[in-house]
């Protein structure tokens, strides 16, 4: 440090640059330290002392605020952002490292809250709690309340970034305050008085509104600071901006002898959301007629009683927060038939308690569905409480999207990076693998810490949908996952139509609200449904099992003829309806959906006919169910060729479902989808072929005889009698997987630095030990159509794939010196550990064959129906015991690679 900065310290605690962005700022605004310190030190004092988890936490946060920014003015200094291109986009300040300079003579614990802040990585906060263990009485604390060190952080947190986003608000740098991607709270100011901001939630004991000065320091650039700017806007070198600016600064504190001469002070009032101070009690009755228009059923009043937790009254608002009981935390395992209203039963309490809810789905097509239907609620509840922004956000770990809805619309999100939003939503849809990511705190290494946080935390309810769907490695994850949430004492609710008793048997230790096999609550669920809906034939199907269609392997063309001619025959005996065709295989959906497409010209203007499948590309495939879904909205006719991609969570209701032949619990899964609002009188299931695939199979041969008996039995399709005939072979759980997640689990919530390599290398397995790749087409656009695929379905092998002209297998890296994800071809190594891209390019000479080998031939409304064969997979003697699998790779200049990956201890045949 200089003699000068010695005798003037750069004691700023934050930088303005108000109104537009400009390469020569008119006016730059100081807030001094002390004013910063103080506010954080102020808000800290007003937190609701019930959030801090022991008796000794507000001490520590309070010791924590007053000396978390000391070392800012020795790191001070002004930079200037740019865009790819090199161009000026904005200047920023710098505090780098500052953190690390924080000392406290009176608790190391305080000490290492003031350095973990502004980082929140799993990282940091794992090897902080670990060398506070070293002492007995923070271990004792630690012990007792594992989250601890990492609460009190993330109230150190928002203390500081609710006073930062103020001063950017107070001193009109909104650019500054919305770029607060890690903030769990929405500030706002009123529009009526320029002193008074609202913020959301309302975290403070025994106070109605709080009292917050704001002071910044003025500094107007001279016309020779601007003219040595302006030199600086031609200059090739990248920080010249940056540089000049904060040269400029640091000599006008100096003449300024660390003292300025004009300086702006506001005093400002923080309230909480007037709709926040309305907020009533509310019953089932009262809470679904405003948020749905509709009656709950006895299913649906039920969960609300055992989820809903009422929030104080206006009058009681301030005088019993502190007094409330909010560790009502419900761990049910709800059974009830599909189309009863399962996801209303958890939404609607979830939202009428302020709980975060976050529903990891089995499958990541089922995202778009639910968030179809889970928005058109949020914009009615947002009209309940005016004003107050409802937010959903959708994470499907490579994307995160956060939508917000105000007054009934959808408002423009004003950060500019909408990603990093970190679960700050009212509702939050996920697929059981990235829950399982974010669990364990994978994603962004900064703030990674974020998510087990939100997680833990009492306003969060976790519900698992369709939570059969899962088996093998997925539900042995599954289950460990619930087990370790519901021992940590979180709200969990799990939901299932068909889950076989064997899984229940796992999960006994959950309280189970059953209106399937409880029959005095089904009976009521049943009468209400017929009351409701004033016909006397809600859910009936008729039924019929064509068993004489067969599909033989060696000529699959005949079954695909038979099965579409049972289509094409059910829309010609009564056309203008609405049917879906479910089969096994991706190959026989599109050849049915071929077959039928010939028997229809269809107008433009008149799309009646889909295929739905996984192998549908990424950037199709949710269009293409939203336009199933609006047809079925509106009750108008459609022909769905599909595969098991639709048989669970989607919300359509077909008046015929025509099914290959498969298990009793995806059978039930599929006839959900027809008359599922028990409107359709002539609803009907039609069921082919006479043996299920040895792939998708799940009975022994006597249940196998079984179920042939009750199917033949049948003349209306009948839940219970095809709900006895579930069975599933015993859960044997992989111990690889149970003890990479107890490892994981450790390090993350007990810092046990022993297991933390298992985290650094990524390695979680969610459903298979098989790592995937995303195959691409390039066709020459600039969004090539993309799909994800395990990496043991591109292995060449006598029956299987096809080795493609110009397929290339690739992998995304890391460079460092430009700090941005490139490609580049596939090297050595673990698969795990790489991000694995197979490219498929289409022949520049427009030919069939090129250098030898076929064209791929792909089609967008198929989609992706051959996979290429990329790998071989290298011959073993027998005698060896292999605990790896092998693949080799050569590229275009034969050269060899060979990744490696776990091999699985069992596998099941895969789906073709």
């Amino acid at each position: 440090m200089s003699k000068s900065q010695r005798e003037y310290p750069f004691n700023f605690g934050r930088v303005f640059f108000p109104g537009e962005r400009n390469t020569i700022p008119e006016i730059i605004l100081f807030q001094p330290l002390g004013n910063h310190v103080g506010n954080v030190i102020e808000i800290v004092k007003k937190w609701n002392k019930n959030d801090f988890p022991s008796e000794s936490s507000f001490e520590r946060v309070l010791e924590a605020a007053k000396i978390h920014d000391i070392g800012k003015p020795q790191k001070f200094e002004i930079q200037a952002k740019t865009f790819k291109e090199g161009k000026f986009q904005e200047y920023i300040y710098s505090f780098r490292g500052h953190r690390y300079l924080a000392k406290s003579d009176k608790d190391a614990w305080a000490e290492a809250l003031a350095i973990g802040h502004h980082d929140f990585s799993v990282e940091d906060i794992c090897t902080q709690i670990y060398q506070l263990k070293k002492e007995q009485k923070y271990a004792d604390v630690l012990n007792k309340e594992p989250l601890a060190y990492a609460s009190e952080l993330y109230i150190l947190e928002m203390c500081d970034q609710i006073e930062a986003e103020l001063a950017c608000r107070v001193f009109e740098d909104g650019n500054q305050a919305d770029s607060r991607t890690f903030m769990d709270f929405t500030i706002v100011p009123d529009e009526s008085n320029d002193t008074v901001y609202f913020i959301d939630p309302w975290k403070f004991s025994e106070q109605k509104s709080i009292e917050l000065s704001f002071r910044s320091w003025v500094m107007r650039p001279t016309e020779v600071d601007k003219e040595e700017l302006k030199k600086c806007i031609k200059d090739s070198r990248e920080h010249a901006l940056g540089k000049t600016l904060d040269g400029i600064v640091k000599n006008w504190w100096k003449s300024e002898q660390g003292q300025p001469k004009e300086s702006i002070n506001k005093t400002i009032t923080l309230r909480p959301y007037p709709s926040v101070i309305e907020l009533k009690t509310w019953t089932a009755e009262d809470f679904y007629q405003q948020l749905g228009g509709f009656t709950p059923n006895p299913m649906q009043k039920k969960m609300f009683e055992a989820i809903y937790e009422p929030q104080p009254m206006q009058k009681e608002m301030f005088e019993v927060l502190d007094e409330l009981d909010a560790n009502k935390h419900p761990a049910i395992l709800l059974k009830s038939s599909t189309g009863s209203g399962k996801s209303e039963s958890v939404l609607f309490p979830a939202l009428a308690s302020s709980y975060r809810l976050i529903l990891p789905l089995p499958a990541r097509s089922l995202l778009e569905d639910q968030k179809e239907r889970t928005e058109k609620y949020l914009k009615k509840f947002s009209t309940i409480y005016k004003n107050r922004e409802v937010s959903l956000v959708i994470d499907t770990g490579s994307q995160m999207y956060r939508y917000i809805y105000k007054n009934g619309e959808e408002v423009k999100q004003r950060t500019s990076n909408p990603r990093r939003h970190l679960y700050k939503g009212d509702v939050i849809l996920t697929t059981l693998d990235k829950f399982l990511y974010r669990y364990f705190a994978f994603g962004d290494r900064q703030k990674s810490f974020t998510f087990p946080l939100r997680i833990h935390q009492d306003q969060t309810l976790i519900c698992f949908d369709e939570a059969h769907s899962y088996d093998e490695i997925a539900f042995t994850n599954f289950h460990s996952l619930v087990k370790s949430l519901y021992e940590a004492g979180r709200s969990v609710v799990l939901m299932t139509a068909t889950m076989p008793d064997e899984y229940l048997k796992r999960l006994d230790y959950l309280e189970q609200i059953d209106y399937i096999g409880d029959l005095k609550k089904s009976g009521e669920l049943k009468k209400f449904q017929e009351q409701t809906l004033k016909h006397d034939y809600p859910n009936k199907k008729a039924f019929e099992w064509i068993s004489n269609i067969e599909r033989d392997s060696e000529h699959p063309e005949i079954f695909y003829n038979e099965f579409a001619q049972v289509v094409i025959c059910e829309w010609q005996a009564k056309p203008n309806r609405r049917i879906i065709a479910v089969v096994e295989r991706v190959t026989d959906a599109a050849a049915i959906y071929q077959q039928v497409s010939q028997q229809f010209n269809q107008d433009a203007s008149e799309h009646f006919l889909f295929l739905y499948h996984g192998r549908i590309a990424d950037q199709l495939r949710p269009d293409i169910y939203k336009q199933i879904q609006e047809r079925d909205s509106k009750n108008q006719p459609y022909i769905l060729i599909t595969t098991s991609a639709i048989e669970v969570g989607c919300d359509l209701n077909s008046e015929v479902l025509i099914s290959e032949i498969c298990p009793p619990e995806n059978l039930i899964q599929r006839a959900g989808r027809c008359n599922r609002k028990g409107n359709i009188s002539d609803a009907k299931v039609i069921l082919v072929g006479n043996s299920i695939p040895d792939f998708a199979n799940s009975l022994d041969e006597s249940g196998w005889q079984e179920y042939q008996k009750i199917l033949k039995s049948l003349q209306e399709f009948d839940t219970q009698k095809i709900t006895g005939c579930i069975s599933v072979i015993e859960q044997v759980d992989d111990y690889r997987v149970v003890e990479l997640f107890s490892m994981l689990h450790d390090y993350v919530y007990s810092a046990d630095l022993t297991c933390k390599h298992a985290h650094e290398k990524g390695l979680i397995i969610t459903r298979s030990w098989t790592p995937s790749a995303t195959l691409v087409y390039k066709n020459g656009s600039d969004k090539p159509h993309t799909i994800t695929v395990p990496l043991d379905r591109l292995i060449k092998n006598k029956n299987g794939n096809n080795d493609f002209a110009n397929t290339y297998a690739l992998e995304y890296w890391y460079n460092q010196e430009t700090t941005r994800r490139q490609l580049r071809d596939l090297t050595w190594g673990y698969a795990y550990s790489k991000d694995i891209v197979i490219e498929i390019h289409k022949n520049s000479e427009g030919a069939g064959t090129y250098d030898g080998k076929d064209e791929y031939e792909y089609h967008p409304d198929l989609g992706f129906i051959k996979l290429p064969a990329v790998f071989i997979k290298p011959r073993v003697n027998n005698n060896e015991i292999e605990f790896e699998e092998k693949l080799l790779y050569k590229d275009s200049n034969n050269k060899s690679v060979i990744i490696r990956y776990t091999k699985a201890l069992k596998t099941r045949g895969d789906t073709i």
